[in-house]
């Protein structure tokens, strides 16, 4: 029996000529565990083939079990792939959709190719997986191929252990297969002609819906202002950056520099989006204020097919290719969803008949610390398992309301959703129930437990609350830390830092900045930002000017105005009276040691932004002006003992900044000060709290750690410190990871320490 990613990707044909190579007899076929093997021959090659099967693996399988056991022999000599099925337990991993592949690619751009330009073609190396397949095990009737009927030409290709198409479910060609179909204007066209017509509107300068792997993406020129400012105006995002997608690694370095990291996961099965660090603005209002750049290369036939066509009409330049959706909705999925929803950011749609079944958006990675990090988890990761060190009871964990992902475990897997998103929008709550039901059937498990964000009010919290069965809640921030302690199977005592924008502290008041100590099943708050007030509340992470007042008021008492009174000359005098007023007289202000609110403030203090249109904006625009060359020293921060527990006081880091400000010193330099200082603080205060509970290990969790620089300068300091330190890189530090620290939590059996 082999369990792991050994379905879908030409695990059964490999088997088949590995057998063949050592003249055995027997069998192969997938069932719901894996894959089941029947091999006889000489013991000397039975027991070589056992070893070949670990060691020579298909690109993209996955083997994490081999096991066997003798059996009387029967005298095969021949060896055959069988049908699938069997009573075997579910155990089965589905594999993700993987990019295509360059076999296919090379007959995709063949002219003398029966494939030529087919915007569907696949092998057992590439092609769509989770987001076609229903159930286990992994075979085309069940998936949304099913009422394709293959050719004679397919069906040979399907049938030959030796082809590389064998048994690859999605199997088609422009005879027997789905096909493209052109909205435009009132016309309608398919097949070539109207991928031809998709590459003539769009280099016209139109906006257009075109549906992929997981959904649909709206694309348009990246370098025609006209069309994204009409696509921005449609999608109500005026700043927020979008992808782009590009026709090669070559082409890419023109606009970006891409380390070797870079590269690999640009060309991998998984394609992300990769974020790049921008050689010159070109292209600027795709990620306005911003150093990085979000590229990906065309990872299906469909995009490969039409980057041909733009390249022969002369344009070799990259496509903005953003989500179909707006705000913060799940992707479209079909035809109908988006003519209804994307009707007014798409003048066409180009779509297929191959059925989603499981929407997926375009995964998010970048590079820090010499590791590949995910920023949103879903196409082409999605449903690989995290390894756990040890399984359990099945958990469902919910995860938190922004960036969410759920988590199912089945013994010492951990399946993560794919991004579900903001569980604000009820669309939304929609989309994780449907996504809940079919990853659920896919696994074929009951959780005996479901695991949930603290906060009372999270619309997480209510799905959890509205199942079956026993509850658990977890506290945002201890969620957060655990997630990496899950990636690396990790033993206490361990120190969680965990900087994030806000979460539910178990005091009632709203967190963010915290160092914890886990040891003995039990977790304790040992340190934490100082306290201070959201003027507003959630109007802090939009009108940046708010936390800064707070702050600035905090730091320089009843002489604020003389002091920093200029830096609020773009707020209305009549709204900054009143929100003074509210903070003096602790109205609507709630407290907090969230990170991401302070890099707010400072990002207003520096003058880099006043208001966002999107979430994280300012601190991302200030982190986009490092390296700022010469700037001075780090900025302090204060650290003082209160309620047992460690409190860091930025008061002198606000009124050097402002001083910095007043002196007209650049944004910069006030941001590069502000890292150093942030950096130096974390790691001070880590090795205070570690030295009297005798931790050597660090686990740094939660959004903040996104930014590149200061997960780098804490990860450098905590290290010379004589630190272990990890950071999450398969699952994202944001809360689209939480849910894995909401399940370790729970199968661990934690509580936190009163």
């Amino acid at each position: 029996m082999v369990k792991g990613v050994v379905q879908g990707v030409g695990f059964r044909p490999h088997v088949y000529k590995l057998a063949l190579e050592r003249a055995l007899g027997g069998w192969v076929k997938n069932d719901a565990s894996g894959v089941t093997i029947e091999a006889e021959g000489p013991g000397g090659e039975v027991e070589a083939f056992v070893k070949d099967i670990s060691r020579r693996r298909p690109a993209a399988a996955r083997i994490d079990s081999v096991s066997s056991f003798s059996l009387p022999v029967s005298g095969k000599k021949t060896f055959f792939i069988a049908k699938s099925g069997g009573r075997a337990p579910a155990s089965a991993m589905i594999p993700a959709d993987l990019a295509l592949c360059t076999d296919c690619r090379r007959e995709l751009l063949d002219p003398s190719d029966r494939r030529h330009l087919y915007p569907f073609t696949n092998c057992t190396n590439c092609g769509p997986r989770y987001t076609i397949v229903k159930t286990v095990p992994y075979d085309r009737p069940f998936t949304t191929m099913a009422g394709f009927a293959m050719c004679p030409g397919c069906l040979r290709e399907y049938g030959d252990p030796l082809d590389r198409r064998f048994h690859a479910q999605p199997n088609a060609c422009p005879v027997c297969g789905p096909s493209v179909t052109l909205k435009a204007g009132g016309k309608i066209s398919s097949g070539p002609a109207a991928l031809e017509k998709t590459a003539q509107l769009l280099i016209s300068g139109r906006v257009g819906a075109l549906q992929s792997l997981g959904g649909f993406h709206l694309a348009c020129r990246a370098d025609d202002e006209g069309a994204i400012a009409a696509l921005r105006r449609a999608k109500r995002r005026p700043h927020k950056p979008f992808a782009v997608m590009l026709p090669s690694i070559a082409a890419v370095r023109e606009f970006c520099l891409v380390s070797k990291l870079e590269a690999a996961a640009l060309a991998s099965p998984e394609a992300p989006v990769v974020m790049l660090r921008r050689r010159s603005r070109a292209f600027e209002s795709a990620a306005p204020g911003l150093s990085k750049l979000g590229v990906m290369l065309p990872y299906t036939p469909l995009h490969a097919a039409l980057f041909s066509l733009l390249e022969k009409k002369g344009f070799s330049g990259p496509l903005v290719m953003t989500s179909g959706n707006f705000r913060d909705e799940p992707i479209c999925k079909d035809l109908p969803e988006a003519l209804k929803r994307l009707s007014g950011a798409a003048s066409f749609t180009l779509s297929h008949d191959r059925p989603i079944h499981n929407r997926a958006d375009d995964s998010v990675a970048f590079e820090a610390g010499g590791a590949l990090r995910l920023a949103r988890r879903a196409r082409g990761f999605v449903p690989a398992a995290v390894k756990l060190a040890s399984g359990g009871r099945s958990v469902l964990a919910c995860g938190a309301d922004l960036k969410n992902a759920f988590c199912l475990t089945r013994g010492q897997e951990a399946f993560l959703s794919q991004h579900i998103g903001d569980l604000a929008e009820p669309q939304n709550q929609d989309f994780f129930r449907e996504t809940l039901f079919n990853l659920g059937r896919l696994l074929k498990v009951s959780p005996a437990v479901t695991a949930h964000d603290l906060h009372p009010d999270y619309a997480s919290t209510a799905i959890a609350l509205g199942l079956p069965g026993k509850k658990l809640a977890v506290q945002h921030h201890a969620a957060h830390a655990l997630s990496v302690a899950a990636e690396y199977g990790l033993e206490e005592p361990f120190l969680g830092i965990s900087f994030d924008g806000t979460g539910y502290g178990s005091d009632g008041r709203s967190w963010g900045s915290e160092f914890l100590v886990f040891e003995g099943r039990t977790w304790r708050r040992a340190g934490h930002l100082k306290y201070f007030a959201l003027p507003g509340g959630d109007l802090c992470a939009f009108e940046l000017w708010r936390p800064a007042l707070a702050l600035i008021k905090a730091a320089f008492g009843p002489g604020w105005v003389s002091s920093a009174g200029k830096l609020f000359r773009a707020v209305p005098p009549g709204k900054l009276l009143t929100v003074e007023r509210m903070i003096d007289a602790g109205v609507n202000c709630p407290q907090t040691s969230g990170m991401g609110r302070l890099l707010d403030a400072f990002s207003f203090i520096a003058g880099v932004r006043t208001e966002a249109t999107y979430e994280a904006q300012g601190p991302m625009e200030l982190e986009s002006l490092l390296p700022g060359g010469k700037a001075g020293g780090a900025y302090r921060f204060n650290t003082s003992e209160a309620s047992g527990c460690l409190e860091i006081d930025p008061a002198p880091a606000v009124k050097a900044a402002v001083a910095d400000r007043r002196a007209g010193r650049p944004a910069a330099c006030i941001s590069t000060r502000l890292h150093s200082g942030l950096a130096r603080a974390a790691v001070e205060n880590a090795f205070a709290v570690a030295r009297g509970a005798g931790i050597k290990t660090v686990c740094l969790s939660g959004g903040v750690f996104q930014n590149r620089t200061l997960l780098e300068l804490v990860t450098a300091g905590l290290k010379n410190k004589g630190f272990r330190v990890y950071s999450n890189k398969l699952v994202p530090a944001n809360d689209g990871g939480i849910a894995l620290g909401q399940a370790w939590y729970a199968l661990k059996g934690y509580k936190q320490k009163i």
